[in-house]
């Protein structure tokens, strides 16, 4: 974002959440990087909120941008596209399972600093494809992750382990 930004008038970046003991050092250089490139007043650090709150965050959001270089499983690109928000994101995780690539945001190599920055531009260049992602995003959460689908889903695991 520190690449980006200047290139892009009224865009603003949200580094959200809570870095751990081992990783405050590196928190805090990331900080300074951001103050010295001029951009500390529109990529903000904020702190990590409780769950019930996320969706209001998730809902001001444009993009959502989850860059993880590994991953257990990960459901924020979810929250988010199911707040309407298109992903651009590491293969990592269930991401590539969640995010339709070309459709709903795009997916990106784990560790590709370069292909992030690329799919962040591409979208932020076009708001047309922003704009039909967003739809495209809040769609494939209702049609194939909606929690009567998942219940279903599990009944008829729960009913075949039933009749066997």
């Amino acid at each position: 974002m520190i690449d980006i930004l200047p290139n892009q008038p009224g865009v603003y970046g949200i580094i959200m959440g809570r870095a751990t003991h081992e990783h405050q050092n590196f928190l805090s250089q990331l900080k300074a990087r951001v103050e010295e490139s001029g951009l500390g007043d529109r990529l903000l650090f904020l702190p990590e909120v409780p769950v019930y709150a996320m969706a209001s965050w998730y809902q001001v959001l444009d993009l959502f941008v989850a860059p993880q270089r590994w991953e257990g499983f990960g459901l924020t690109p979810l929250e988010a596209m199911a707040c309407g928000v298109p992903v651009v994101a590491s293969r990592v995780g269930a991401f590539d399972e969640i995010i339709v690539d070309s459709e709903t945001g795009y997916l990106v190599e784990a560790g590709s600093l370069g292909g992030l920055q690329q799919a962040v531009r591409s979208l932020l260049d076009s708001p047309e494809i922003l704009k039909t992602f967003t739809v495209n995003s809040r769609a494939r959460v209702v049609s194939d992750f909606s929690l009567m689908a998942e219940s279903e889903a599990l009944g008829t695991i729960y009913n075949s382990l039933l009749a066997a």
